[in-house]
Formats: C-alpha cells, sequence, structure tokens
C-alpha cells in the first residue's frame, strides 16, 4: 500500500481539537518557563547542555540518516524529521518523576525547549528536509503559505508559551499549586491525542506499520542510548541520566501531528509515522520507567539540580 494515498481519517473538528490539545501540552510546560529555570541552567549548565545538544543538533542528524537509509517514502522522512525536531513534551517529565529521575532538570529542559523551539522547529526541519534530494523535492511541489506557518506556530507554540510565562509572572502561587496538576493531565491529553488518532485510523495505521514502524523504532532507540550515553560520558549523577536519557527520546508527538496535519494533509506518511511515534512513547516510555522506578537513583541527592515536586 502507497502509504500517501491511505484514507486518513482527520476531521476539521478532531484537527482543532489536536490543536486545542496541543496547546494546552505546551502551555503546562511554560507554567515552568521562569527566570529561575535559566539561573539553574546557567548555575549547573552540563546536564541540560548535554541534553538539548542531544536533542537538537545529534537526533535530527540521527532521523536524517534513518530517514534515507530506510523510508519507503519521503513522506515517512519526512516524519521522522519532523518529529525529532520537536521540543520534549510534558510526558517527559512525568515519566521522569516515575522513573525516579531528576525532575528539576527535566522541567528546565523541556520549558527551554519549547522556547527554543519557536525558531529551532521550523529552522532544523527545513535544513534536514533540503539535505535529503527526496524530501527536498517533494517539499518543492508543496506550495506552504507563510501566513499559514506564523499562524499555526501562533496556535500551537508562541501563545501558549507566552501565555504559561505570562501566568507565571503575574500568578505565581497559582501556577505553582497548578502546575504538577497541568503536567499529570497533559500526560493524559497526550494519551487522548493519540487514542483519537489511533480510533479514527487503526485499519491504515496498521497497514502502513510494516514500512513507518521500523525506522521509527531505530530512531528511537538510538535516541535514548545517545541520551543516556552522553549523560553518561559526562558524568552525570544517575537522576540525571534518566531525566537526560527522557527528554532526548520522548518528544512532543502531539505538536508534531498537529503540524504534520497543517502543513502536510496530502501527504498521509507525514501524520502516520508522527501517530507511530506517540505509540512507541507510550509503551516504551512507560515501561522504561517502570524499570527505573524499582532502581534506586542512589545518588539523586547529588543531581546537578536537585529533584522538585
Amino acid at each position: 500500500m502507497d502509504i500517501d494515498q491511505a484514507s486518513f481519517s482527520f476531521s476539521p473538528t478532531v484537527g482543532i481539537a489536536v490543536a486545542v490539545m496541543v496547546g494546552f501540552l505546551v502551555f503546562a510546560v511554560a507554567l515552568d518557563l521562569t527566570w529561575e529555570q535559566f539561573r539553574r541552567i546557567l548555575r549547573s549548565p552540563r546536564a541540560p547542555l548535554i541534553g538539548l545538544v542531544a536533542q537538537f543538533i545529534i537526533l535530527p542528524g540521527v532521523a536524517f540518516g534513518f530517514g534515507r537509509m530506510m523510508a519507503d517514502t519521503p513522506s515517512i522522512a519526512l516524519g521522522l524529521l519532523l518529529v525529532t525536531c520537536c521540543p520534549a513534551g510534558a510526558l517527559s517529565n512525568y515519566l521522569t518523576g516515575v522513573a525516579r529521575g531528576s525532575v528539576a532538570t527535566s522541567v528546565s529542559m523541556t520549558a527551554v525547549s519549547t522556547l527554543f523551539s519557536i525558531v529551532a522547529t521550523p529552522l532544523l526541519f527545513g535544513f534536514w528536509a533540503a539535505m535529503n534530494p527526496a524530501t527536498r523535492a517533494v517539499l518543492q511541489k508543496i506550495e506552504i503559505d507563510p501566513k499559514r506557518v506564523v499562524m499555526v506556530l501562533l496556535i500551537m507554540l508562541i501563545v501558549p508559551v507566552a501565555a504559561g510565562m505570562l501566568f507565571r509572572a503575574r500568578r505565581p502561587g497559582t501556577a505553582d499549586r497548578i502546575r504538577l496538576w497541568s503536567r499529570r493531565v497533559a500526560g493524559g491529553v497526550f494519551a487522548i491525542v493519540v487514542a483519537i488518532l489511533l480510533l479514527g485510523n487503526i485499519k491504515v495505521l496498521g497497514a502502513a506499520a510494516n514500512s513507518a514502524l521500523p525506522p521509527v523504532l531505530f530512531t528511537f532507540a538510538v535516541a535514548a542510548v545517545l541520551g543516556w550515553s552522553l549523560a553518561r560520558v559526562s558524568g552525570l549523577v544517575a537522576a540525571d541520566r534518566r531525566a537526560v536519557t527522557l527528554e532526548v527520546a520522548f518528544q512532543n508527538v502531539a505538536l508534531a501531528v498537529g503540524l504534520a496535519v497543517a502543513f502536510f494533509p496530502q501527504l498521509a506518511g507525514v501524520a502516520i509515522t508522527s501517530i507511530l511515534w506517540g505509540v512507541v512513547h507510550l509503551v516504551f516510555g512507560f515501561a522504561i520507567a517502570a524499570v527505573w522506578a524499582r532502581i534506586p537513583a542512589v545518588d539523586a541527592a547529588k543531581s546537578a539540580l536537585s529533584p522538585a515536586g
């Protein structure tokens, strides 16, 4: 089956619902985006810096490589790039807590990467997509309205980030009271987004899994190993290693799905690949967190950023 000819069910109503959910996910992350987060990173920059370098510089290159080697169609390669160019999501914060990792490190990385993603995500995606002749040719055939790009970024990133930061600045006490609750709800929202898309497209996703799932699994595995290895080589303690691993391997897939539907509605493979990423995140994310939850991070007290939340 040609994955791009698949009858992908995604009504305008569902599209609006996903956009709203993505906005909430980003808002929940932005509630933790304060000057204190930047001061923590400046005081102890090693763990966040390692994670951000792996996340934004190395991982998109890994996705580019697997896209060229393993993707049957350019849309699958574009899907791999789109997900890996997105920042981490609130799910990584929740999983880090379950895994006995440094939640403060995780939250700092997620908040800052979300802020950077307003510029970094479109630039990185455009750069790596242009490096692959197959994906470059596809993008040249698609007319992407610059006004639409700005509008989508406003709805899914800029406005939620600004709203979260403004809410934190104006009502810090309330923000502190709801931030843990909002992150937990955000994890549930992510699962709902994946469930909505799965239920409406289960046959299509099953048929496309043979071609799209292998490169997704390989890229995810490398992301997890990359995050853990760099953290280990850099001498980070166990709690920070777990946080960095989960930050690098778990992107904001809901954002990727929303962008895929907004900009590539005629390329079902982009959205299908992003949704399969979400399934992989849920299955392997909770499995990894469950294993680590049984293994105490004995040196957590020495974490570069002391655990919070």
